[in-house]
């Protein structure tokens, strides 16, 4: 019993060291498991900080492809706005018309005529000779409605390409300036005169006519248009090789003076001629005249021997697309109002009898004009010009056309 009586209390000391290793344990594994916790809430936290990062990210992606597909259908908008103004439809003209004349004479005309009607014109510029040669290609015929400006010889020469058409006005026109067949209108009067500087051209040297251009000390100092590029140069060289009444070649001697050099157009001759770097030249009435009514130091003289005052005209081109738009606008270059503009804003004279010539200058009936029909000029033209040529290619020794 004695044992017994020992041992027992030796098993209550045990037993209590065990007890407090064990509530040591599970306020050990208490606090573990309130770490976990922590760590579990800590985690929790995460997840759903990261998943509102993610919702955030999505959000943020969403926006961005919003804002893209926004700048996209702006792009896609502006574009099919601004397109008509940066890349319009061609607009479909109501009239063509192919013109000879320069610039400062058609523009005005053709801009009051679009006023006016509320019609749309396209204008092609070019020489007679190549009008002409356009309307021979079977191949690829020009789609002009009609032509403006064209001396009237030239019409004449290829009426077979003109509707007959006689205008309303056709009754106050000149009847020296009137088509015989109605294929052509004439449009104004162009007299040609020798031009001159008053400051280089002393009153001793003051040109007489023609014959005055082959004077040996006015050799590089005459101003004249190639006459290939020009009706009215084609004409005043015709005129002058007409009256040629002496002994030797006119033409040869002429383009000798000339330097055998020209000019494109009347806006160079009468631009050197104003500045000094030619004496004199041939010009158009109209341009002298308007540079002298300026107070520029130039005068002129209508050649003794006899000038040239031929119209240049209009005519409708045979089966055009536009015939009503063509009969309008030749109508239109023949009124009384155009006509008046035609001779108080550019200077010419014009084809009616009832519009009087600016104030000073002389009645048409009055100027030294030389008498020749259209198919005696179109013939002598035609020539002049095929001598022009041999001589220009002999002098550059090219073989002869």
């Amino acid at each position: 019993m004695g044992l017994i009586g020992i041992e027992a209390p030796m098993l209550r000391g045990g037993t209590d060291m065990k007890m407090k290793e064990t509530v040591m344990g599970m306020k050990a594994a208490m606090r573990d498991t309130k770490a976990a916790m922590r760590g579990t809430k800590a985690a929790e936290r995460g997840i759903k900080a990261a998943a509102a990062g993610a919702d955030r990210a999505a959000r943020g992606k969403r926006n961005l492809t919003f804002c893209i597909l926004c700048l996209f259908c702006m792009a896609v908008l502006s574009s099919c706005q601004s397109g008509p103004e940066t890349a319009p439809m061609p607009a479909v003209p109501d009239l063509v018309l192919y013109t000879a004349q320069e610039e400062e004479i058609y523009e005005p005309i053709i801009k009051e005529f679009e006023e006016r009607t509320n019609l749309m014109v396209k204008v092609e510029r070019g020489s007679s000779e190549e009008m002409t040669v356009r309307l021979e290609d079977e191949e690829e015929r020009p789609d002009w409605d009609v032509v403006f400006g064209v001396g009237i010889e030239t019409l004449e020469q290829s009426k077979e390409h003109w509707q007959v058409y006689k205008s309303p006005e056709a009754a106050f026109i000149t009847e020296s300036f009137q088509s015989e067949d109605n294929r052509w209108t004439s449009f104004s009067a162009l007299p040609m005169v020798i031009m001159y500087n008053t400051n280089v051209v002393t009153y001793r040297e003051l040109p007489a006519g023609w014959n005055s251009l082959l004077e040996p000390r006015w050799k590089g100092r005459i101003a004249f248009v190639d006459p290939r590029r020009s009706d009215v140069y084609s004409a005043a060289l015709v005129t002058a090789v007409h009256t040629w009444d002496k002994k030797g070649n006119y033409l040869e001697q002429f383009m000798e003076n000339l330097g055998y050099g020209t000019l494109n157009s009347m806006q160079e001759v009468n631009a050197g001629i104003l500045d000094g770097r030619y004496s004199l030249g041939v010009t158009m009435e109209e341009s002298a005249q308007a540079l002298l009514s300026e107070g520029a130091d130039v005068d002129y003289i209508y050649p003794q021997e006899g000038t040239t005052a031929l119209p240049d005209g209009t005519a409708i081109v045979k089966g055009c697309a536009n015939p009503d738009a063509a009969r309008q606008f030749l109508d239109f270059t023949v009124s009384r109002d155009t006509q008046r503009i035609l001779v108080s804003d550019l200077n010419r004279r014009s084809v009616r009898s009832d519009v009087p010539p600016l104030p000073g200058l002389s009645p048409i009936g009055r100027l030294p004009l030389i008498e020749m029909d259209l198919e005696e000029l179109s013939r002598e033209k035609k020539d002049v010009l095929a001598r022009w040529n041999g001589i220009l290619s002999r002098r550059e020794g090219r073989p002869v056309e």
